[in-house]
């Protein structure tokens, strides 16, 4: 299948040992969705996650929730649940996928690419344990009782994974960490790849690093989603009530390690770095949905054939827009999280615009900057006058 995804161009104009200007440039095609005008919602919900992988377990869910909405469908909080745990889980290895594939490199050493096929292969038992063979994001998909045996049984070697290679500790007493004083000596006494991560960032001074105004985006209803996507250049530059937003971990995840780490370092590298720990610790308690009976109900239901998708994907939220005529889609949009995080006057522009230092340190600070915030495509970085860049 083609690859639609596009990517950015970053570009760092350094000024002595301050960065004097940031530009991104992007060739993600926001628009692409596009090409599902006028084809049958089954077609669509079918092509949609081939042709947008990144994620494209978030976007199926994102789009059967909009074209559910579009239907009057009412809401089968089972089926929901179940489709929540499927993302939650993409989300989990998009997390460690970052943190055993590239943390290692920043820090000298090689990526634990075994490790990794190992939570591939976790994931593709966990929906198999789920769904079977049902397609879980399909309109008409009746799912039956799942073995919660079999889940807890899939736990076991995920908890013992994220144990000895991630917190060399038990997760729940990892979440128990409240202080920075804390962190620091838990990291001193790790030699997991996030512990080794953590002392470094502290051993530099680098806690602070890319600190900016935080402006996390709130909830989103999705009557005010339906009246900002009308106009489609939302989607290009979206703001809320004015505002250049931020989605993603930091955003969406509270404790009171993050909220000392927020008044001490604000949302510098320390704070990001911790809120990806935070959510891989808490996602664990995600992946074995409940057992809800009943049905719901969509916040649109009035009739005009529109549906709102919103799911929380690993890099943010994610909303799809759909509005459907006889069955068939007339106007498809998706906003997605690189949209909110890398706007040209948004929070990677502002915390790229923060960094200090020799050029050296500015460029490895803000590799780990954009990889923390996270593109959902590739990146090209640019330090304007040096003769190096570098994709990623």
């Amino acid at each position: 299948m083609q690859d639609i995804e596009g990517s950015l161009k970053i570009r760092l104009d350094i000024n002595g040992e301050t960065v004097g200007g940031v530009a991104i440039e992007s060739t993600r095609p926001v628009h692409a969705s596009r090409m599902f005008h006028q084809k049958p919602v089954d077609e669509v919900l079918s092509l949609l996650p081939l042709l947008f992988t990144i994620c494209g377990v978030a976007q199926a869910c994102a789009a059967a929730q909009a074209c559910e909405q579009a239907l009057g469908l009412p809401a089968n909080p089972l089926s929901r649940a179940r489709r929540l745990a499927l993302v939650d889980m993409e989300t989990l290895r998009e997390h460690l996928w970052r943190l055993f594939l590239d943390w290692p490199e920043f820090l000298g050493g090689q990526a634990h690419k075994q490790v990794m096929a190992g939570i591939v292969s976790l994931q593709r038992k966990h929906r198999q344990i789920l769904c079977g063979n049902e397609n879980p994001f399909s309109l008409d998909v009746t799912l039956t009782g799942f073995d919660r045996a079999s889940v807890d049984a899939l736990y076991e070697p995920l908890k013992a994974l994220l144990h000895n290679e991630v917190f060399a500790m038990p997760v729940a007493k990892w979440l128990q960490i409240e202080d920075r004083r804390s962190l620091a000596d838990w990291a001193e006494a790790t030699d997991t790849t996030a512990g080794s991560m953590i002392r470094q960032i502290q051993t530099t001074g680098w806690e602070t690093a890319g600190s900016c105004e935080f402006l996390p985006l709130p909830p989103m209803p999705d009557e005010q989603i339906d009246l900002l996507l009308q106009d489609d250049s939302f989607i290009e530059q979206p703001v809320w009530e004015g505002l250049c937003r931020e989605t993603g971990s930091l955003a969406r995840n509270h404790s009171p390690l993050l909220n000392e780490l927020l008044a001490t370092c604000g949302n510098g590298l320390l704070t990001r770095l911790v809120a990806r720990l935070t959510e891989i610790a808490r996602l664990m308690d995600l992946l074995s949905p409940t057992d809800e009976s009943g049905e719901g109900v969509y916040s649109i239901a009035d009739g005009r054939g529109v549906g709102i998708g919103q799911v929380p994907a690993a890099r943010g939220q994610l909303v799809h827009r759909v509005i459907l005529d006889n069955d068939h889609v007339s106007r498809y949009q998706i906003l997605a999280p690189t949209e909110w995080n890398f706007h040209p006057k948004g929070v990677v522009v502002q915390a790229l615009s923060a960094l200090e230092g020799s050029e050296a340190q500015i460029e490895e600070q803000a590799r780990l900057l954009i990889n923390a915030i996270d593109p959902c495509v590739g990146y090209e970085l640019q330090l304007a006058g040096a003769d190096h860049s570098a994709d990623e």
